[in-house]
């Protein structure tokens, strides 16, 4: 009976309460209608679909879930307005809010089932796309990992084929060059004073040098990029090799009219290196100086000793004691992406084909192997080279400075072949000094 009295009491006031609820915030007028329909009936799951696909729609639509109650709220604020208006009995009164409180219980109840379980299944959806979208990212991954491996595989037997080719050509081009220039000695040997000929062959026999010098680099890399190296370390006076050096290069200094200014080397502790291999790295970092340096222009060469703690600051974790030295010049400079290339096997600076091909010609080519044979030579022995310099200027020649630290006490890479040699008493090592 209070179902029948509900739905009399709702028809009547059915225009009242569409009217109050176009004033809310509410857009289903048709709410009114399905409540009356469950009044007039007595089934309250009739209105679960109506209910049930707004609070989708919802859930679809990211719509808060308080927004969404706020119809049914509001449909039911009006009804408690209108029985107040109606001044009923509190007996008619009370039976009919027992009618209608199952109605919107059960309209909450299913809005809010029917919102979480369309959520649930969209986060489901959505946990399930991004599990996908991360599978096909990670099998993306693997697969550009596999290739990158792959890639890496074959750029590692390029190297590998590079640098044997290069061994293999500079062992083909030493065994000809040896004879031309053996044979091209002869000739001159037999050449008479005045002869056209002799000057012939001198030019054949320098150029037959700079060949042989550019073989013997080509071999030398060869065996810093395989490990191969085989030292021979003693105890040397660094002053006395540098002085070596610049002399052996005199004639090319005085050419280019530059000044060669030497620090006090002399207190400089005797460091643990092989010979032949110090007298290389000087030679490359004075050669790089004299080209890069112009006409007229300074070079500076200094030293000084760190002790382990001053090392380890520089670079080297290592309890050492290191010698560091420095060779400075006014020359064009380096530019900062060119720091570390410069290091780099056959990498010059600018255009090769603007390059002089004279050794010591002010921006004289060469094979680019200088610097890097100084570099792995150091490295060999435990110590560290590196560039400096303000940038690249051909107007204003900033000039760069190439760092040197050598253990006093060699520490040769693991792999290499190294022969200790005893140092000489001491004083024969005086004597040698003197």
């Amino acid at each position: 009976m209070r179902h029948i009295e509900l739905a009399a009491w709702l028809q009547e006031h059915r225009e009242s309460l569409i009217a109050q609820c176009e004033q809310g915030e509410t857009s289903d007028l048709s709410l009114v209608d399905n409540v009356l329909e469950v009044a007039r009936t007595g089934q309250a799951d009739k209105i679960d679909s109506t209910v049930g696909q707004a609070a989708r729609q919802a859930a679809a639509q990211e719509i808060p879930l308080d927004r969404l109650l706020r119809e049914p709220q509001s449909l039911k604020e009006a009804i408690w307005q209108e029985l107040r208006k109606d001044k009923l009995t509190a007996s008619k009164t009370l039976a009919l809010i027992e009618a209608v409180e199952p109605i919107f219980s059960r309209i909450f109840q299913t809005s809010t089932r029917f919102y979480f379980e369309a959520s649930q299944k969209m986060q489901d959806a959505l946990a399930s796309e991004i599990a996908h979208l991360h599978n096909q990212a990670e099998r993306k991954v693997m697969d550009r990992t596999a290739d990158l491996a792959r890639a890496n595989i074959e750029l590692s037997k390029l190297e590998q084929a590079k640098t044997d080719f290069i061994s293999i050509a500079a062992h083909e081009l030493k065994t000809p060059l040896t004879l031309i220039q053996g044979y091209t000695s002869m000739l001159h040997e037999m050449g008479r004073e005045g002869d056209g000929a002799v000057g012939i062959l001198e030019g054949i026999l320098r150029g037959a040098e700079r060949l042989s010098n550019i073989v013997e680099d080509m071999l030398d890399v060869s065996v810093i990029d395989t490990n191969a190296l085989s030292l021979r370390i003693e105890a040397v006076s660094l002053s006395q090799f540098i002085s070596l050096v610049v002399g052996q290069n005199a004639h090319y200094i005085q050419e280019r009219h530059l000044a060669v200014h030497i620090g006090d080397l002399g207190s400089l502790p005797r460091v643990e290196i092989d010979p032949r291999r110090l007298h290389q790295i000087l030679g490359h970092l004075l050669n790089n100086a004299i080209k890069y340096t112009p006409d007229g222009g300074d070079i500076f060469i200094e030293g000084r000793s760190l002790p382990a703690d001053r090392s380890v600051e520089s670079g080297l974790a290592d309890s050492n004691q290191f010698v560091e030295l420095a060779f400075r010049d006014t020359g064009i400079g380096i530019a900062p992406e060119d720091r570390e290339r410069i290091f780099e096997k056959f990498y010059r600076v600018g255009q090769s084909i603007l390059h002089s091909s004279s050794k010591v010609k002010f921006k004289g080519a060469g094979p680019g192997l200088g610097l890097p044979i100084a570099r792995g030579l150091v490295e060999a022995h435990g110590g560290r080279l590196w560039a400096e310099s303000p940038g690249h200027d051909e107007v204003n020649f900033p000039g760069s400075t190439f760092h040197m630290l050598l253990p006093v006490r060699a520490v040769p890479k693991a792999g290499i072949t190294v022969t200790w040699v005893e140092a000489p008493a001491l004083g024969e090592s005086e004597q040698q000094d003197k």
